[in-house]
């Protein structure tokens, strides 16, 4: 009798097991968006078989898969004419040519004329050397002086256009 009931039991759990159904538990990636590298004060050095081409001083940099972060940055770089570029900020973000910098920016250029630029927010394109904020800004090119809010700057075609400016313009001596 105790066989025949341990027997009807096995036979009644199975139908009920296998009518069940189990979810599968999805495995989340929930650590997709950490840094691949992260360094604390910081000195990277880009070193070509010539020179050193650009020089990086952080306090901390995280390096991700489509973005670099850094902090308390300064981005020292040399561009084709052998003129030296410094971009400085408290926070960087750099996604490929874009860099999006924060907090007690400064930005200096040398090309055809020397290219200074203060602000707490600007975005710079490396490759098409074009600065926009819209921020207020104090942009200097060589001693003229521009102080605005929303600023649109394209170094190479020398093209600006800024909203309430004041504009400051140092004339050589002799001319009117």
């Amino acid at each position: 009798m105790g066989i025949n009931f341990f027997i009807l039991f096995l036979i009644v759990m199975s139908i009920v097991l296998t009518n069940i159904n189990i979810e599968e538990k999805k495995i989340s990636n929930q650590y997709t968006n950490i840094p691949i590298v992260i360094f604390d004060n910081s000195t990277l050095y880009k070193i070509t078989s010539k020179n050193v081409n650009r020089i990086i001083n952080s306090s901390k940099a995280l390096s991700y898969k489509d973005r670099d972060e850094l902090y308390d940055a300064t981005i020292i770089s040399k561009n084709k004419s052998d003129n030296f570029n410094i971009i400085s900020a408290e926070y960087v973000l750099k996604k490929k040519d874009t860099y999006k910098l924060y907090h007690r920016v400064f930005l200096e250029m040398e090309s055809k004329n020397l290219i200074t630029l203060q602000s707490d927010y600007v975005e710079f394109n490396a490759k098409k050397n074009i600065i926009s904020t819209r921020d207020k800004f104090n942009l200097k090119i060589n001693q003229n002086l521009l102080l605005g809010n929303d600023l649109y700057f394209d170094a190479k075609k020398e093209i600006m256009q800024a909203k309430s400016t004041n504009f400051s313009i140092q004339l050589n001596k002799g001319e009117q």
